[in-house]
């Protein structure tokens, strides 16, 4: 019976272990370098990643127009971008094609919704599949050193933005 209890109380603390490593890994809180990149941002002006570095705070977002929830927490977004007009901060959706859905797809979406942030797509796939991109959305801060300090996947809301993007540019903890 002891043996049980040993080995069931083992069992339960390896449990608690992974779930607690799989919380902190889906939260994505990590010094990990981000990986560079360029792109032509739906207005025609360059973004290169290690050109914001050391002013500038990035994030960046993956999204496509038909994806539910990459679409409801766009106007979070917009929102967060208002917010933190001023401070050291540049947003970047990136839009990655996937199934029917176009860059006028996903022009046409961000002027419907008036979004004011930029905008690009990532031809091939080949940001996201640097990034490793396992779903949509996902959205990685990335502090002025260059490291991705957190990554979100799923829909986020203005203020979870805000506190992260706050954290990033700032000495207060995310």
């Amino acid at each position: 019976m002891r043996l049980r209890l040993f080995f069931g109380a083992r069992l339960w603390i390896l449990a608690s272990f992974s779930i607690v490593l799989f919380t902190v890994a889906a939260c994505g809180w990590s010094a990990q370098a981000a990986r560079d990149f360029e792109v032509t941002q739906f207005d025609g002006a360059r973004f290169r990643l290690s050109e914001q570095i050391g002013s500038h705070a990035v994030v960046l977002n993956f999204w496509y127009p038909s994806c539910p929830p990459c679409r409801e927490e766009m106007p979070a977004f917009q929102q967060a971008w208002e917010d933190l007009q001023g401070e050291p901060v540049r947003f970047l959706g990136l839009f990655v094609p996937q199934g029917f859905d176009s860059e006028q797809d996903a022009r046409d979406f961000a002027d419907e919704l008036g979004l004011t942030f930029s905008f690009a797509t990532d031809r091939l796939a080949k940001i996201a599949d640097a990034y490793q991109l396992e779903a949509f959305p996902t959205t990685y801060f990335i502090d002025t050193d260059g490291k991705i300090a957190a990554t979100h996947i799923s829909r986020m809301e203005a203020d979870e933005i805000t506190r992260l993007v706050r954290g990033l540019t700032s000495d207060r903890p995310y």
